[in-house]
């Protein structure tokens, strides 16, 4: 027999080469591991997969405008227009961003006024505090707040944030979680 019959199998065909790994016709073998490929030792950690590619950064702040129906590569020309906030959505965000900060029990009677001035906007606002925190503390973070939130919701520098404490109040009772949202009874 020659070295070509030994390794024929019984249909005829060639098989493996003894001690080598499977060969699966048809699937190609990652390069540079020959014809059959090669499997790693056990505990071998396998390369990781080729990242994939990066989208192209499109449209504003890297917002893609997209549609139903549509790509964002079909958006080719700026529209004309004018956007405008109205005031008073102006002085929800500051009084919602400054309800965030902790100390804050609410807004002071006061409330929030917004006045805008080409691009920047300056903010007035009026809080009440709870009882036990450290005011001029709490004023500070909302100042913070405020100027961040507004800043990045509208898209324009916040100039000032002037905050008035108009009220202390006692901190309101922890709500209870996962309940029925009904009152106990007493």
């Amino acid at each position: 027999m020659t070295g070509l019959d030994k390794r024929r199998t019984d249909g005829g065909e060639p098989g493996p080469d003894p001690g080598s790994a499977p060969y699966f016709p048809g699937l190609p073998a990652p390069p540079g591991t020959g014809r059959n490929g090669t499997v790693p030792p056990p505990g071998t950690p396998l390369p990781a997969p080729p990242a994939p590619p990066a989208p192209p950064a499109s449209g504003v702040g890297g917002a893609v405008p997209m549609t139903m129906h549509g790509s964002p590569g079909d958006v080719t020309v700026r529209v004309e227009g004018r956007v405008t906030v109205e005031d008073a959505v102006l002085e929800k965000i500051a009084a919602l961003a400054a309800l965030e900060v902790a100390g804050v029990s609410g807004p002071a009677p006061a409330g929030a006024r917004v006045a805008a001035d080409g691009e920047e906007v300056t903010v007035d606002l009026a809080i009440a505090v709870e009882y036990g925190c450290v005011i001029r503390d709490v004023a500070h973070l909302v100042q913070e707040n405020v100027a961040r939130v507004t800043g990045l919701m509208l898209g324009t520098r916040v100039a000032a944030v002037n905050v008035s404490v108009g009220d202390v109040r006692m901190p309101a009772p922890p709500q209870p979680r996962g309940g029925t949202g009904q009152t106990p009874r007493a």
